[in-house]
């Protein structure tokens, strides 16, 4: 059997015979796509650096200094700008960064926020938790997603200390293009706003696009930016709870840290010794095969929900998160709850990224091709009986 055929492994009895929240949301009957979390075995690799770990009793405090070093080197060839160890924090995944973010942006009262309207929701909700204010870049479906920068610039004011951005978008599934993200960092550069950049999905692209961090572009964003990445989305290992934080501006970088002490410390142990193999150059057969399985299945999705009637949907650049909109007569709340009954499939709401997802549910799609098959079997059989 090729390594490939990892990914079209799992059936429905697999997964909910394995360990994790996901299958154990719903009743037993229903499929759930409503998390970005993939139906797919962790790579013998990863499962060998932990059970490394601990035999070898790496339970108690340690360094992380090589691992940091680890990202920094990986940082500084794929993501193209340099990077030191000392540039970086580990962190409990993706999310926890967005909150760090804003501690060290936003000191005063009124400071604002921008966010994409829709966008991940931990994005909203690091913005509500630190009692700033959101200002709504909004994107809209029937333009593309097209990342406006003249309605970027129209929100700015004197408030304004951070903008949010998320590449590969989520859920919206656009990768952002070197025009977008220099529009970004043109704003952010005149004005002098931080930026924080979340990519985690930057290993999941289609048709050849390539993943540009922002703070690539030039000497001046990268001051102004901090980024973070994670391993959940490209490994499916979201129970490691690790991540890393990265920004090359010493003053950001030690203030980052203060805020953190008070929050969170890191990860564990055995976080950080899979953290290399997942890194390293080891496990590039994955990456490569993630990538091949995600087209196969992309187009799938395309070619059933193009025979469905009352389904349109964006192009899937970036991302396993399908984000297509219903013409039912439903909200999107509205909707889910009737496939979650009567389809016995799970999607997520629509409008738990912002009141633009209104009519859009998101799919994860990271699955093998039987499972994706029986759940848009059930998707149209459910949707025909709303047409009657």
């Amino acid at each position: 059997m090729s390594k490939i055929d990892i990914f079209n492994e799992r059936t429905i009895e697999g997964c909910l015979a394995a360990p994790g929240s996901k299958w154990r949301r719903h009743p037993p009957d229903v499929i759930p796509m409503f998390v970005a979390d993939p139906d797919f075995p962790v790579a013998d690799e990863i499962k060998d650096a932990l059970i490394k770990s601990v035999r070898e009793e790496d339970l108690f405090y340690n360094t992380d200094v090589e691992i940091r070093e680890a990202m920094a080197d990986k940082i500084t060839a794929t993501n193209k700008f340099n990077a030191t160890y000392e540039d970086i924090l580990i962190t409990q995944g993706v999310s926890p960064g967005m909150w760090l973010a804003i501690r060290h942006a936003c000191k005063e009262d009124g400071d604002e926020v921008v966010v994409t309207n829709p966008m991940y929701g931990p994005f909203s909700s690091a913005v509500r938790a630190t009692k700033t204010k959101a200002l709504i870049w909004n994107l809209d479906f029937e333009d593309g997603y097209r990342f406006d920068i003249d309605a970027l610039k129209e929100l700015i004011t004197p408030k304004t200390k951070l903008i949010f951005v998320c590449n590969p978008h989520n859920p919206t599934g656009r990768m952002m293009t070197k025009e977008d993200l220099k529009g970004i960092a043109d704003v952010a550069v005149d004005k002098n706003i931080e930026v924080f950049c979340d990519e985690l999905h930057e290993d999941i692209t289609f048709d050849g696009r390539k993943h540009i961090s922002i703070a690539s572009l030039n000497p001046e964003i990268e001051a102004l930016t901090m980024t973070s990445w994670g391993f959940s989305k490209t490994f499916g290992v979201a129970g490691l709870q690790v991540g890393y934080m990265c920004s090359t501006n010493k003053e950001t970088m030690d203030d980052v840290r203060v805020q953190s002490r008070s929050a969170q410390r890191g990860t564990s142990t055995l976080s950080k010794a899979a953290a290399p193999v997942m890194l390293s150059s080891a496990l590039d057969w994955w990456r490569e095969g993630l990538l091949v399985h995600m087209h196969k299945i992309r187009d799938i999705v395309y070619k059933r929900f193009d025979e469905i009637e009352g389904v349109s949907y964006p192009k899937l650049e970036g991302t396993y998160l399908h984000f297509p909109k219903f013409d039912y007569g439903m909200t999107s709340n509205e909707l889910l709850e009737y496939l979650v009954k009567e389809g016995k499939i799970g999607p997520s709401s629509g409008t738990g990224f912002g009141t633009n997802g209104e009519g859009h549910l998101r799919f994860c799609i990271a699955t093998s091709e039987v499972i994706l098959n029986e759940a848009l079997d059930r998707l149209e059989r459910a949707l025909n009986k709303l047409k009657r």
